[in-house]
């Protein structure tokens, strides 16, 4: 099969999958009854023939008095035309939209950091774990890693933040600025940053450097929490990888040529054990996901999982589908881009 044969099907397959995301959706949103979606746009103030009456004129606007299947074509054409619905949460107020736009650039942030940590830390020690068999070091990544596994992510926070912050006092572990430090400057408002809505980036875009380094300090703790949980199934998965490609021919074969083993390390083997792992990627994504609604939790800072966890703790509907559907479509493409980069680095998918 060519290789853009592979990619146009793959594309192809994306489009009942988004289907099925957006209906999954709409369903679990009309679950709970046409009271619970209207909520979000009545006044509780508001009683009697006024409640009424407005009830009934958001239910013909937003066609609840038809067929399932009819509102199901109006809410996706709402969505494709970006009107997510509005959200009424402690730290917001107001269009989802807008919602996402404040807050899903902290997510990516630290996504993106954790994301740096893992490959960094996780593929050499994955490395060093396997070309080092049973040696003392081995052992000690396995333990480590085992016992990383079994935490859940919540506990691995809670001790980073009671050892590094309030024991050492090396690290802060609350919010994403030091409040004093941005009290008077106009470009950050009410907690949000501008104009890329992270605090890091729009601090050096101002030129203000004590502030983007304290907003450095504020975003280790999150970032190691969230690669910490996911770097110990890479070491895992690795080790594993990599002894089975250090017992193929080919690698016999280069060693007997007197190839040095360092080369065979990272030219030969290291490149297809990682195959596995470029596999384990879209599965990163979905705990990376699921990992920033409990680390910014924790950690108070104020991204998408934060937000959803506000929703979630007030009964939003609106936050609490539309955060639903934007990590759904987050891991649907980041699954199709992993398919796509599995299918130029190996051939064999397209052979």
């Amino acid at each position: 099969m060519r290789l853009w044969v592979y990619v146009i099907r793959r594309l192809l397959l994306l489009i009942p999958t988004l289907i099925g995301l957006t209906f999954i959706v709409f369903i679990l949103s009309h679950v709970s009854g046409t009271n619970i979606i209207l909520s979000e746009y009545i006044n509780p103030r508001l009683t009697g023939a006024a409640r009424t009456l407005l009830i009934q004129k958001l239910t013909s606007e937003f066609h609840l008095n038809q067929p399932i299947y009819v509102q199901y074509f109006y809410w996706l054409y709402q969505i494709l035309q970006g009107n997510w619905g509005v959200t009424n949460t402690p730290i917001f107020s107001g269009s989802v939209t807008t919602a996402i736009t404040l807050f899903f650039p902290n997510t990516i942030m630290i996504a993106l950091v954790a994301s740096i940590l893992i490959w960094v830390i996780g593929v050499p020690l994955g490395v060093y774990s396997a070309v080092n068999r049973d040696s003392p070091g081995d052992h000690a990544l396995r333990i480590g890693s085992f016992t990383l596994y079994a935490m859940p992510i919540y506990l691995i926070g809670v001790v980073l933040i009671i050892l590094v912050g309030v024991y050492l006092k090396i690290l802060p572990f609350s919010g994403v600025v030091n409040p004093v430090l941005v009290s008077a400057l106009p470009w950050y408002v009410n907690g949000i940053s501008y104009p890329t809505h992270i605090i890091l980036i729009d601090a050096i875009i101002h030129g203000a450097w004590g502030v983007a380094w304290d907003a450095f300090l504020h975003l280790i703790l999150p970032s190691v929490t969230l690669a910490l949980a996911i770097i110990a199934s890479m070491i895992r998965i690795l080790r594993s990888s990599m002894l089975e490609v250090l017992d193929q021919d080919y690698i016999r074969l280069a060693r007997s040529k007197g190839t040095p083993e360092q080369s065979v390390i990272n030219l030969h083997a290291r490149k297809n054990a990682l195959l596995p792992v470029i596999t384990l990627f879209g599965y990163t994504v979905a705990g990376l996901l699921g990992g920033v609604v409990v680390v910014e939790t924790i950690f108070d800072f104020p991204g998408i999982g934060y937000w959803t966890t506000q929703a979630l703790l007030v009964s939003d509907v609106g936050g609490i589908m539309a955060s639903a559907l934007l990590f759904g479509l987050v891991l649907v493409f980041a699954n199709l881009i992993v398919d796509l980069i599995y299918a130029f680095v190996d051939p064999r998918i397209r052979y």
